[in-house]
């Protein structure tokens, strides 16, 4: 297995196992726990975005100037400053 896709095929079999009671028969109560687990895969998602935003900007050879900045815009906006970094901070020409 290549160690690109490893992060990915974990994610994937995250999300396979959080998924597997979808189907059955839910109390009152089960009902509130599924909630539960869909705010814990949406935030699981959104780390992950942020993750790889993060170790994305380290590997880039950017200035260090850029790098704080974008650094920053992730840190405080996180799930937000991570997509605004992959559509407008990977471009060729310079956003900062």
């Amino acid at each position: 297995m290549n160690t690109r896709t490893l992060p990915v095929s974990l994610s994937l079999l995250a999300l396979t196992i959080l998924l597997t009671a979808c189907g059955e028969d839910v109390s009152g109560g089960e009902v509130i726990a599924g909630g539960i687990g869909l705010y814990l895969i949406g935030s699981l998602l959104a780390l992950l975005v942020v993750v790889f935003a993060v170790l994305d900007l380290v590997k880039k050879p950017y200035s260090i100037q850029k790098k704080v900045i974008w650094g920053a815009i992730i840190f405080f906006i996180p799930f937000l400053g991570a997509v605004l970094y992959f559509v407008l901070g990977r471009n060729k020409r310079e956003v900062f």
